[in-house]
């Protein structure tokens, strides 16, 4: 597999994440956890920073099922993405490779984990992951760890329309062992230091405000009192705050729509229209009075 593996990401929404900059705030540990119990055979040249791993509670996490979906819930580096990669244009995913003894670590295989998120803190990138992610199950079961048990995981940056960086990524290490894996070096880090929303929660999302307005739409050309009805029921998503967040996201910065220019020229431009036909039809009146008398 290219060292550089993949996932087809959602990049037709463009969203900006505007979730406060109070998060920054809060320090951030630099500093990894690295087990007491075994050292890590490696060293990666690339990496630049330390991942750490947080539940849903915004809690850190060193241990894990492997069959748990998705791998881990929220990820968070220590260090900041390169240049050009910071801005609301940039996404960060979480890809699992496989150490490989003797072969750099920019030939190991690697498969993506998540889809790419956009995140709030342009210091401590945040992979939010969903329930269509992985487990790092599939990994192990395609790629097994051979060299001690060992998974590198990697945040990658992307960003729209650039390529997605090779190098230089954050990390950390875990060690599977049976049907569990720990964390052997990595964390340390705030899980509460930034916040991030996926593109698939953006999509998602998406799709289900399109499909409740027409839902409405259908309801209301069919009963007076469904119109309102639907409309209430279609602005509560099952996803809950981080969905309704992600909903004002799309909908307030989407790349795919006109820009806010090209509306106010479309709507002058009717009401112009509008204007010339009331002149047309006034004069029109005119005359056929005049003729009349």
């Amino acid at each position: 597999m290219n060292r550089f593996a993949r996932r087809a990401s959602a990049t037709a929404i463009f969203a900006a994440l505007a979730l406060g900059a109070a998060s920054a705030a809060e320090p951030f540990a630099t500093a990894s956890v690295t087990s007491t119990t075994f050292k890590v055979p490696f060293h990666d040249e690339y990496q630049h920073g330390w991942l750490t791993f947080c539940n849903r509670n915004n809690q850190p996490v060193t241990s894990g099922k492997l069959a748990t979906q998705p791998f881990v819930w929220k990820t968070i580096s220590s260090a900041a993405p390169p240049a050009g990669y910071r801005d609301k244009t940039a996404r960060v995913t979480l890809y699992a490779y496989q150490p490989i003894q003797y072969v750099d670590p920019g030939d190991w295989s690697g498969v993506a984990l998540t889809g790419a998120s956009v995140f709030s803190n342009p210091d401590h990138p945040v992979v939010q992951a969903t329930g269509l992610d992985q487990p790092i199950l599939g990994f192990t079961r395609a790629y097994p760890a051979h060299w001690d048990g060992l998974v590198e995981i990697r945040m990658m940056y992307t960003a729209i329309e650039k390529e997605q960086l090779p190098t230089p990524y954050a990390a950390a290490v875990i060690r599977v062992t049976g049907t569990t894996w720990t964390l052997v070096a990595g964390g340390g880090g705030s899980c509460s230091a930034g916040k991030g929303v996926s593109m698939e929660t953006i999509l998602r999302v998406a799709g289900n405000k399109a499909t409740s307005g027409k839902q409405s739409l259908v309801s209301s050309s069919h009963s007076p009192g469904a119109g309102t009805s639907a409309g209430s029921a279609g602005g509560h998503s099952s996803g809950g705050s981080t969905a309704g967040s992600a909903a004002r996201l799309a909908s307030d910065d989407a790349s795919t729509g006109l820009s806010g220019g090209a509306l106010a020229g479309i709507a002058l431009g009717a009401l112009a229209l509008v204007w010339v036909a009331i002149i047309i039809i006034a004069r029109r009146r005119r005359r056929a009075s005049a003729s009349a008398s």
